[in-house]
């Protein structure tokens, strides 16, 4: 059904004959749009449907979405599904690891740990707010200074899952790795106790001896935050989702590396050629 409306009259009109109520702001002019918000909300995800619901309420047009929701509870639960069947799809898609972990080896802008000629190569993707990856940290630490664990190369890649925070140290640590102190920095949050916010990054930094402006202008850097970037794509490429992950000689090994494990990657490493 078409409208003829006149420029002179044409908020007059829309208040009138919107479906959205008097006070609709949303623009639509006879409230024919706001059925559109269907096709919206059966298409999209959660997420989409939450925004979706925003947009609607910024735009005053709060009524139709509320009604369509109590009306059709079942919408939320179909998207989530449809969303997790998605994701579960692209986790069971093929992960060429040999491929990914050469890539990982080959990049120039990861740092290695214990031997960086070591044949026996451990990748780990962390967040050092990850109290298991900590511990991994730790245990990885005294293993690759020992003699047992000298054909080991270890390689970190900074993953932060648990938000800003996670993302600020991530950042940090990367930061020192641009005046040659990667390993103690990394070792240095690994070690610290409370909380790690700017401020507490800073004065790790000056205990190590690094140049502080320096430090901070890296790492609020475009590099660094490229970089971190670039480790979440390899993350995703191969379908990792939660940390610590680590790649032990190729081998994709899910959960913290310690104990047995540990020791089995240790004898391993030394028959390695």
């Amino acid at each position: 059904m078409k409208h003829k409306v006149k420029k002179t009259t044409h908020h007059v009109e829309a208040k009138k004959e919107c479906a959205c109520g008097e006070n609709c702001k949303c623009g639509c002019n006879c409230g024919c749009k706001c059925s559109a918000g269907k096709a919206v909300i059966l298409a999209g995800t959660a997420v989409a449907l939450v925004l979706s619901g925003l947009a609607y309420w910024k735009a005053g047009c709060t009524k139709k979405f509320e009604e369509y929701i109590q009306a059709n509870p079942s919408v939320i639960i179909e998207s989530v599904n449809k969303h997790y069947e998605q994701m579960e799809k692209e986790r069971q898609k093929p992960v060429n690891v040999d491929k990914i972990v050469a890539e990982i080896v080959a990049d120039k802008t990861n740092y290695s740990l214990g031997n960086p000629k070591g044949k026996f190569v451990i990748i780990e993707f962390f967040d050092h707010q990850c109290g298991w990856c900590k511990k991994t940290n730790v245990e990885m630490s005294k293993v690759v200074a020992s003699a047992e664990g000298k054909n080991i190369r270890w390689i970190p890649v900074d993953t932060p899952i648990f938000g800003e925070a996670s993302e600020t140290i991530a950042r940090f640590v990367l930061a020192a790795g641009k005046q040659g102190k990667y390993a103690q920095m990394h070792e240095a949050v690994t070690n610290a106790k409370g909380k790690l916010d700017e401020a507490a990054l800073i004065e790790l930094g000056k205990g190590l001896g690094l140049d502080t402006k320096k430090l901070k202008a890296d790492a609020d850097g475009k590099a660094i935050r490229e970089k971190l970037t670039a480790n979440k794509e390899y993350a995703k490429k191969l379908n990792i989702n939660g940390v610590p992950m680590l790649i032990v000689d190729g081998q994709i090994n899910p959960g913290a590396l310690l104990g047995d494990k540990l020791q089995e990657a240790v004898k391993a490493s030394q028959a390695k050629k």
